[in-house]
């Protein structure tokens, strides 16, 4: 009689081999919780709801849709890439949880799913996965950390994503409020809303539940631990005047370079020297003295897509890389701050490689990124220097209570009984 590893369950498995319950050894403590691409190689990094692009990492619990992960490895020998996932706080740090308490299947999984780029001038090695798969299941609800990892020649991690798992267990109903009083009235927006247990038992809303607001997938300035305004038998309603506002800003610039045979809008020049593209943007300028003028964008977001070569079936493997140069015009530097490019195309984070350098000569703030083909939304931020480093989004943009934004609402609940955060609604606001 033939035995077969293959159909036991992992957690019998382990204990017959004696294997640890997880291959790649790592310090859960030190792991940051964030998104984050720790390999250089590693290009336009994407976790977002299966076939939706511009849709926020985040999915229902047992739901329909799954997630869609994917990256490029550019101009290198592509490697064996693996991948976990780890139960997380509603503050993003580790939770206690084991992973046979949150999930079913392996705890360590390779990425399978890669294709070669084609008719592009820069090669690269196209991976992805679907989350959940055949794999891996999750079974709680909460916040969660993708992992991925490689072996050879050690062991390390090359990029962390984040993801929500809700239940829609309570009832919330709210929306976006730009009638903002007093000082705060032109710039900034709000959202009341209501939190409606129903049948689900919450004993004392102000201990147990995290409630967590986001505007723009802007995590750096989201709101966590709420309180409530005022709480009844069945309505735990958040509706402060002055308290928890968000600066509205403004709508993002845009680009696209989906066509490398012409010019489109903000785009100045494109031209091919070997290896690569070079798009040369139209140079922006201050906003923050100009009125308000409704765009179209998806805040912060973007798209990839290609014309090129009529090959527009499978952008994901058919886009081209290319440099594109970004350009700020500002008559003199500014003193003890920097100027930085920001959204998703940054990752929504402030590091080395998104900070804008001044070109004297040209009396602008410039700055190379390395870019697959698209539409792109970014904005121009800038950051003080010294201690209580602060960012400031409005500096160069302006910011107008009429700006078009999209909140999203995260209701964490921990009972005193369970040792985990689960989030038990999810709902998403939009300004307009």
């Amino acid at each position: 009689m033939k035995f077969h590893f293959a159909r036991l369950p992992i957690v019998l498995l382990f204990v017959l081999l004696g294997l640890k319950s997880f291959a790649f050894d790592f310090d859960r403590d030190t792991v940051s919780c964030v998104d984050r691409v720790y390999e250089k190689s590693l290009k336009t990094v994407r976790l977002h709801l299966h076939d939706w692009e511009v849709s926020s990492p985040v999915m229902e619990l047992y739901g329909e849709v799954g997630l869609e992960f994917s990256f490029d490895q550019v101009e290198s020998q592509p490697q064996d890439y693996y991948y976990t996932v780890m139960h997380c706080t509603y503050d993003w740090k580790p939770s206690n949880l084991m992973f046979v308490d949150y999930a079913e299947g392996f705890e360590e999984n390779e990425i399978r799913n890669y294709e070669e780029s084609q008719s592009t001038y820069v090669q690269y090695t196209h991976f992805s996965l679907n989350l959940p798969n055949d794999d891996l299941q999750l079974k709680l609800s909460g916040n969660y950390l993708l992992i991925v990892f490689v072996k050879e020649p050690e062991e390390r991690i090359v990029c962390t994503k984040r993801f929500m798992v809700y239940e829609n267990i309570v009832e919330v109903e709210g929306r976006v409020n730009s009638n903002v009083f007093g000082e705060f009235k032109k710039e900034f927006q709000k959202v009341d809303f209501v939190i409606k247990p129903k049948k689900y038992p919450i004993y004392n809303p102000l201990d147990e539940l995290k409630v967590t607001l986001v505007q723009n997938n802007q995590w750096d300035e989201a709101y966590t631990e709420m309180k409530p305004s005022f709480v009844s038998g069945d309505a735990i309603t958040f509706d402060w005047e002055d308290k928890y506002l968000f600066n509205a800003g403004n709508e993002y610039r845009y680009f696209n370079f989906n066509n490398l045979e012409l010019n489109s809008e903000y785009v100045e020049n494109i031209e091919y020297h070997k290896p690569y593209y070079y798009i040369d943007l139209v140079a922006g300028k201050t906003k923050y003295f100009e009125p308000y003028a409704s765009a179209e964008d998806i805040n912060g977001g973007y798209v990839i897509k290609t014309n090129r070569r009529n090959n527009n079936n499978f952008p994901e493997i058919q886009s081209e890389y290319a440099i594109v140069h970004f350009r700020l015009n500002n008559p003199s530097m500014l003193g003890n701050a920097s100027v930085y490019l920001y959204g998703e195309l940054t990752n929504y984070e402030i590091l080395p490689q998104y900070k804008m350098k001044y070109n004297m000569e040209a009396h602008c703030y410039e700055l190379l990124m390395f870019l697959k083909q698209g539409y792109y939304n970014y904005r121009y931020v800038v950051v003080s220097e010294g201690e209580g480093a602060a960012m400031d989004r409005n500096f160069f943009e302006g910011s107008h209570r009429q700006t078009e934004n999209d909140y999203q609402l995260f209701v964490y609940h921990r009972n005193p009984s369970e040792s985990y955060d689960r989030l038990i609604n999810y709902t998403k606001f939009n300004s307009r």
